[in-house]
């Protein structure tokens, strides 16, 4: 009978060891890419050890797929914040237009209004 399953005991030792050290390197350079890519999704680095849990590692993986990464809260303030940026200020930011008559003729105007004797705009070039 013709058994077909692997027998390490006609292996040689520098077989076993050459092949474990080619398991061990490998398994380390994926290690090091399982932390880089969860520290630049803005996570720790130790949350690549979850993964030698049992049941816990499948429902973390689950949860950093679907959930909303730190990085893409971080890009979503800055869009938002260079969008404010670039449309200015708004009309609310800087009081209301009326409160010194909003440029009519005839109503208060800041500073004395430039007139002589009213009061000077201080930050105005002489």
């Amino acid at each position: 009978m013709n058994n077909n399953t692997y027998d390490l005991s006609t292996w040689g030792v520098g077989a076993i060891v050459g092949a474990s050290l080619l398991g061990l390197v490998i398994w380390l350079v994926f290690l090091i890419a399982y932390i880089k890519i969860i520290s630049k999704a803005g996570y720790s680095g130790w949350w690549v050890l979850i993964m030698f849990v049992p049941i816990v590692n499948v429902i973390m993986l689950l949860i950093f797929a679907y959930k909303e990464w730190p990085i893409q809260r971080e890009l979503a303030e800055l869009r938002s914040w260079a969008n404010q940026i670039q449309r200015g200020p708004g009309p609310q930011q800087f009081g209301n237009s009326q409160q010194f008559g909003g440029g009519q003729p005839g109503g208060p105007q800041p500073y004395g209004g430039g007139q002589p004797g009213g009061p000077q705009n201080p930050y105005q070039q002489r």
